[in-house]
């Protein structure tokens, strides 16, 4: 059994919060060490690739992450059929 369809959009929004904060932090570190003289096309290019690497490689963690808060969040719903990969 496969969850309904945006079953996985928390893990989607935990990735994109991950990515933003990591944005955020590379962008105010960028700037306490840059200013006064900011270097723009550096920091665009170390921009572009933390928003490129961090949620191909936190995605797996984001799912997994969300599929425990799903699983904690309706194993005492008695409607609650988990994925048992026996019953296949």
């Amino acid at each position: 059994m496969q969850r309904g369809e945006g079953a996985f959009l928390g893990s989607l929004s935990l990735n994109y919060g991950i990515t933003g904060a990591a944005f955020i932090a590379l962008l105010i570190t960028w700037l306490v060490l840059d200013l006064p003289d900011l270097q723009f096309v550096p920091l665009l290019l170390a921009s572009i690739g933390v928003c490129l690497i961090v949620p191909l490689v936190f995605y797996p963690f984001a799912k997994t992450t969300w599929s425990a808060i799903d699983l904690m969040l309706h194993e005492n719903d008695p409607d609650y059929d988990p994925y048992r990969p026996e019953d296949t």
